[in-house]
């Protein structure tokens, strides 16, 4: 079995790696030095099997860790503090429990899960579905239980919980979510039914979950679900022996092909998921009829009293106001409907003066503008409907830091509305409050959103044209492209963590604006004619 896993983690390390070196040999100054030849080095695709079987385990630890810290201690300890319960413990066991044994249990279940490697091993490499399912789900489920293991006994005592405690409750969630494991196969054996396909029933289940999880101690009527260390070994003692039967009958299932058949139809959209949201993107930014119309005066707006590449681009945004608007409205709706929200709920509260700091909500700016930010979403809607059949001349590449710097005035424009909507409705809260903010604070508040409004402009417009990673398929495979985004999300949490005050975080904004715009604007000045191309 564990020959079988070893093969699939070469299997998905080579595709990975074949996909690295393919995009670096198209970067410049590095792309001339990695030579074709290092597709068939398999040395080092060895090693990156080890390397990669190391990262997984250490991010498993990791995601239980952040799961468990942010999902549950965290506002267990929130809730302490805002009075909604005097112990965090209860509070913590109300929200773990179902998250992790209600809802998980249905749309994380990994036997009958479509899944791309699932396809690649079972019907291109021929690895028998028993072998392949049994070697996934040990593996899985080892891991599972030592990450949940570590995260617990860490992470339960700052609620009041004990070690041995939390390895009781990792071991009865492991064999609870084995139990599960075999409920979806039954189900599927007796009705036909793939329930994790159930898109309608899974997302209900989830927000059913979210609900049972922090509602009740949010309204302070948590259930005190602790029991006394007979009452807790045996009940884990019964639910391990319920894991143990079904991996008993996991272990001697016979009809495991039929499952996996069903799990890898080629056409299934959900084996594919890159593919299936390319398609949902793809049908986002394509112009229906409607958009269509007379570019003239009374449709072309700006475009009219432009001309050469101004007016290409006043008279993109001009034709595609529905691509180019409803993205902006909607995340102004969503603003004045979390800020409206927030002034009554405090309204309702009235909390004493100085209890509450709106410059407190300063650290949470940068994760929330840019999940805000209209960049992503614009640069696909110009690649598909303007940028996509010029990118083969040469004249359009060669003019990329022209039309660079007047999309950026554009999508800077509809940032920064977005950003000032978010600090008024912060300064809207902070008055209903009656938390007056000194006129230096609210300054440095409204200069740290418009900042960060800008630094996100110029990180998805620069994105685009120094790496351009979307295909003629509208999806985007290139690595370097996700890691980039990756790092500035990692950015953003980081704040979170440190919490940072005001002015060093408004400081700290401001220089990365001015140093990534500069880098930005030169190397899309020296780089863009290369880079902005076709794939």
């Amino acid at each position: 079995m564990s020959s079988v896993y070893r093969l699939l983690r070469a299997i998905q390390v080579a595709s990975f790696a074949n996909r690295l070196v393919y995009y670096m040999r198209r970067l410049p100054w590095i792309g001339s030095r990695v030579p074709e030849s290092l597709y068939a080095r398999r040395g080092w695709k060895r090693a990156a099997s080890w390397a990669a079987i190391v990262l997984e385990l250490l991010w498993a630890v990791a995601n239980k860790l952040i799961y468990v810290g942010l999902c549950v201690v965290l506002p267990a300890l929130w809730m302490r503090e805002a009075g909604h319960a005097a112990d965090p413990l209860p509070s913590a066991l109300a929200i773990l429990l179902p998250l992790s044994f209600f809802t998980a249990c249905l749309w994380n279940a990994r036997v009958l899960e479509p899944k791309r490697d699932k396809f690649v091993a079972v019907k291109l490499m021929r690895i028998p579905g028993e072998l392949y399912m049994k070697a996934t789900l040990t593996y899985r489920y080892v891991v599972f239980f030592l990450s949940f293991l570590i995260a617990l006994a860490v992470l339960l005592p700052f609620v009041g919980g004990s070690m041995l405690g939390g390895a009781l409750l990792a071991l009865s969630i492991t064999m609870w979510r084995l139990a599960a494991e075999y409920g979806h196969l039954l189900l599927f054996e007796r009705t036909g039914i793939v329930l994790i396909k159930k898109n309608g029933l899974i997302w209900a289940s989830i927000l059913v979950g979210l609900a049972l999880a922090y509602g009740p101690p949010l309204l302070g009527l948590a259930p005190d679900l602790r029991l006394p260390a007979l009452p807790a070994a045996l009940l884990a003692a019964l639910i391990a022996l319920l894991g143990a039967a079904a991996v008993w009958r996991l272990a001697r299932y016979p009809r495991y092909r039929e499952a996996v058949e069903a799990a890898t139809r080629r056409d299934d959209p959900l084996l594919d998921l890159g593919r299936m949201m390319a398609e949902a993107k793809k049908a986002d930014v394509a112009v229906k009829q409607d958009d269509l119309g007379d570019p003239g005066p009374d449709r072309g707006g700006s475009a009219s009293g432009s001309s050469g590449y101004a007016y290409l681009n006043a008279l993109f945004f001009s034709r595609h106001r529905r691509l180019v608007r409803r993205p902006l409205l909607v995340r102004l709706a969503i603003v004045a409907g979390a800020g409206a929200a927030g002034c009554a709920v405090l309204a309702v509260l009235r909390p004493q003066p100085g209890s509450w700091d709106p410059a407190s909500l300063a650290v949470y700016l940068p994760f929330g503008l840019y999940l805000l930010s209209v960049g992503e979403r614009i640069c696909r809607a110009l690649f598909y409907n303007c940028d996509m059949p010029l990118m083969r001349y040469a004249f359009y590449r060669a003019a990329a830091p022209k039309h660079f710097r007047l999309r950026l005035v554009r999508l800077a424009a509809m940032n920064l509305l977005t950003g000032a909507a978010a600090a008024a409705a912060l300064t809207a809260a902070a008055a209903v409050a009656g938390a007056a903010l000194p006129l230096e604070e609210l300054l440095l508040l409204w200069a740290l959103v418009l900042s960060l409004a800008l630094l996100f402009s110029v990180h998805h417009l620069a994105l685009y044209y120094l790496l351009q990673p979307y295909s003629t398929e509208l999806d985007a495979k290139n690595p370097l492209f996700h890691f980039v985004n990756m790092a500035l999300s990692a950015g953003c949490w980081l704040v979170l963590l440190l919490r940072p005050e005001l002015p060093a975080l408004a400081a700290g904004s401001a220089l990365l604006l001015a140093l990534y715009a500069a880098a930005a604007l030169g190397l899309v000045s020296r780089l863009g004619a290369r880079t902005f191309r076709i794939k």
